[in-house]
This record gives structure tokens, C-alpha cells and sequence, in this order.
């Protein structure tokens, strides 16, 4: 919500700019293994929340490609607006780490201003609070309203390790939102109409190692509709009611969470809609498998396929998925596919231009605006998917696909934005279309 504020901050403070030079390494890879490591410039953050997402650990043989690595990994907590490692040689073939960060700004009031479903017609605006690192322990707790497209409010809580010694997770949310339909079939030639919905949901998770964790979640959701049609609800009086149990399983070793240029992704879940209900009763099973290969000269082959499965009783219209909202196929941005299954596969090259670095931002009067990461890479790119129901086949010459190029800036606090141009495959360039989105498209 606050990262279109934070893109138009970097781009307009960018003529006070300052390029800060990070010294180079004079010494071969591979030479030194870690003495101890040191933790500078985290006031506020504990030690052990940086520690815990490091690979080099004392006696751990010290390279070029780990350092950069551990640098990606902490700048990943969105903690910090600077990460850089030095290494100080001791004797004996060991050397300290010294790791130094500047922290984010960590409490503040902010503006709420966003687009819904990436459509830049769909805009919402409003205010919230948050603090996103609370007693220094990446506790996350925030609360925010919005009017305009889909008003809602919410209030979250997250808790990487409420219990550190087992590693243990846990985060609740509680919501209202008036949302649009989405549903073409709920539509049928009918006026559009909003989905009011309450709700709250409780996770509890654990962290089994550095890459791995496992989640449950609990959810209440009370769905009304303001304008009663059939099939707008399971249930005939048009409000719906149901618990939900949600597990999933994730294997997350991206180097840089929102531009990964190493690592890779696997997660799995189950969900079952509706426990005590007569009217809500099915099941959905999913997949997404992201992986990052560094090719040579910097250039990284990136990959994602995704599904998510329906089983049992009926789905409700709202529960449909769909591509053409927070899913897409470039070169049918815009196009709306419903279905009750869905899956997806992108392919991706990035090709750096600028090459991750700082900025300093000299003007600004907050020391944690004062340091911003920033890259620019080239990229071209494949994309296909399709959606169907359980009463229809499924084949590959009926997907939606395409292809383009285009360009990915990165800013300070995490934002991406990017420029591409996609083409429908068969279809001539001239019937391209440009693409302005925020966010890495896998």
C-alpha cells in the first residue's frame, strides 16, 4: 500500500542523488573462512533476526557469491534501506564479518494509496499505522482503512518467531471490505454488484530450517451480496457463512524475495471450505514452483508454474479463479478468465543494466529515506495460462499465451516497477499492447 508513495519519493528526490561507492574485495575468493561476525547499525533490530538469515556461519568458507547472497537474504526482512558485508581478515586464515545495515523507518503514520487487480482504474486511497519491527523483533502490527474502489479496513499482526527456541509463527488478521464482483458468471447481463465481507483468520506456522516452513491456518468468512441473484451465493437467502482450514508447505531460498536473481520457490497447500456448513463444502489443492538460474554475465533465467485444483461440492461464483486480476497473461493483460481450476507457467531472462546499488538522498530530512537500493534490468519474456471447470477438458492449443520485452526498474523499500510490451502469440506486433505494472511478475 505504501509503495507507490515510496517509487514517487525515490524518482523525485533522484536530481539530489549521490551514488555511493562500495569497495571491492582485494583479495581472492575462497581465501578465508568466518572468524566471528558483528552486527552494525541495527539500533532497533535484534542481532539474532539478521544472524538467522545468514548462510555463513563461524568456520564457514567465505566467497563472493555467499557474501552476496547473505546481503540479498537480509535486505529481503524489509528492515533495512542498506545491507553491505565487509570482511576483515584476522590471522590464522580467518576473518571477521562485519555486517552493517541502516534501518527502515519502522513506526509511522501512512497514506493508503493503491490499484486493485494491477488496473490503474481501480484506485483506493485512505491512511493506516503501522510498526513494522516492533521491540526489534520483525513483529509486524498495522491497521488501515480505504475508501474508493473496494473500501475496506483491517487490522494484522504478524509474528515471525513468537516462540524463537521452536521457531514457532503466528499471525492474525481481522477485515471488512465492500468488493466488487468479479465474476462474469455471477454477472450474466445483470448490473454489477459488491460482495460485503467480514471476516478473521489465525496462523500459526513453524520454521523447520532457513528455507522451510509450514503453516495452518483458521478462517471465519461472512459473505453477503447486495444484490440477491441465483448463484451469487450457495446459500438461496444470499449470505454465506463458513469456517475454513487452510496448511501449506514452503521452500523459499530467493536470495532477494521481490527480484530474485538465485534460488527458488516451492510451496503447496490444502484448503477445505466450509467445516460445519451444509451449504459451503469443497476443497482446493495448489501448487507454485518458482526457480532462478544465474546463466553467465549476470544474466538469470527465470521460471514459475502455478495451479490451484477444485474438488467436492459446488464452488461459489466467488470463489472461482481467475486470470486477469492479481493473474495475468501479458500479451491478454486484460483479458478476464473464470474458471474453477486454474494454472499458469512464466519464463523470464533478466539482464542487468545497472547492477544493484545505492543512492543518497542528501535532501531528504529522514535518515531512513536517506539510503535507497536501486538496479535496472532488461527483460524478455513468455507467459501462458488458462482457467476451466470440472464439467470441461482441458488442452494446451486452447491456452492463452504470449511474449514481449521490457523493462524492470528497482527502488528503495522493495518497490519494482516495469515497462514491457506483449504480443498475443500468433498475432502480428501490431497488435501488441504496453504493460505499466508494479511488482516482478514471478
Amino acid at each position: 500500500m505504501l509503495r507507490p508513495i515510496l517509487l514517487l519519493l525515490s524518482l523525485t528526490a533522484a536530481l539530489s542523488a549521490q551514488e555511493i561507492t562500495v569497495p571491492q574485495f582485494t583479495f581472492p575468493d575462497s581465501t578465508y573462512r568466518v572468524g566471528q561476525v558483528i552486527y552494525i547499525g541495527n539500533e532497533v533490530t535484534k542481532y539474532y533476526i539478521i544472524e538467522q538469515e545468514m548462510t555463513l556461519k563461524p568456520g564457514s568458507l567465505i566467497t563472493y557469491t555467499d557474501l552476496q547472497y547473505d546481503i540479498n537474504r537480509i535486505y529481503s526482512l524489509r528492515l533495512f534501506t542498506k545491507v553491505h558485508i565487509d570482511v576483515l581478515p584476522d590471522s590464522g586464515g580467518t576473518a571477521t564479518l562485519s555486517v552493517q545495515v541502516a534501518e527502515r523507518w519502522f513506526f509511522y503514520p501512512f497514506p493508503v494509496l493503491g490499484i486493485k487487480d494491477r488496473d490503474f482504474t481501480k484506485i483506493y486511497y485512505g491512511a493506516g499505522l503501522a510498526h513494522n519491527n516492533v521491540a526489534g523483533d520483525n513483529v509486524q502490527l498495522y491497521g488501515a482503512f480505504a475508501i474508493g474502489y473496494d473500501p475496506f479496513v483491517s487490522i494484522n499482526y504478524i509474528n515471525p518467531q513468537i516462540d524463537p527456541v521452536n521457531r514457532l509463527f503466528f499471525s492474525f488478521r481481522a477485515y471488512y471490505t465492500e468488493q466488487r464482483n468479479r465474476s462474469l458468471v455471477s454477472l450474466a447481463g445483470a448490473p454489477n454488484f459488491d460482495e460485503r465481507r467480514s471476516g478473521a483468520e489465525i496462523t500459526v506456522g513453524r520454521r523447520f530450517s532457513l528455507f522451510t516452513l509450514v503453516t495452518m491456518k483458521a478462517e471465519f468468512l461472512n459473505l453477503s451480496v447486495t444484490d440477491n441473484r441465483a448463484g451469487r451465493t450457495l446459500s438461496p437467502g444470499g449470505r454465506d457463512e463458513f469456517y475454513s482450514l487452510h496448511t501449506a508447505y514452503f521452500y523459499d531460498s530467493r536470495d532477494l524475495k521481490e527480484y530474485a536473481t538465485l534460488g527458488s520457490l516451492i510451496s503447496f497447500g490444502i484448503s477445505k471450505y466450509g467445516l460445519f456448513e451444509q451449504d459451503v463444502d469443497y476443497q482446493r489443492y495448489s501448487f507454485d514452483l518458482r526457480t532462478f538460474i544465474p546463466v553467465r554475465e549476470e544474466l538469470t533465467m527465470a521460471g514459475r508454474m502455478f495451479g490451484n485444483f477444485a474438488y467436492g461440492g459446488t464452488v461459489p461464483n466467488y470463489g472461482h479463479t481467475f486470470f486477469g486480476y492479481s493473474e495475468r497473461v501479458r500479451g491478454h493483460f486484460n483479458t478476464i478468465l473464470e474458471g474453477e481450476h486454474i494454472a499458469g507457467a512464466v519464463v523470464e531472462a533478466h539482464l542487468p543494466i545497472i547492477s544493484p546499488r545505492y543512492i543518497r538522498f542528501e535532501k531528504i530530512p529522514f535518515e531512513q529515506f536517506k539510503d535507497m537500493r536501486y538496479a535496472l534490468n532488461a527483460a524478455v519474456f513468455a507467459d501462458a495460462g488458462n482457467t476451466w471447470h470440472r464439467t470441461e477438458p482441458t488442452a494446451l492449443n486452447r491456452w492463452y499465451s504470449g511474449y514481449g520485452a521490457g523493462l524492470h526498474l528497482l527502488l528503495g523499500y522493495s518497490a519494482v516497477a516495469r515497462v514491457e510490451f506483449a504480443v498475443p502469440y500468433g498475432s502480428p506486433f501490431s497488435q501488441g499492447e504496453i504493460i505499466l505494472d508494479l511488482g516482478a511478475a514471478l
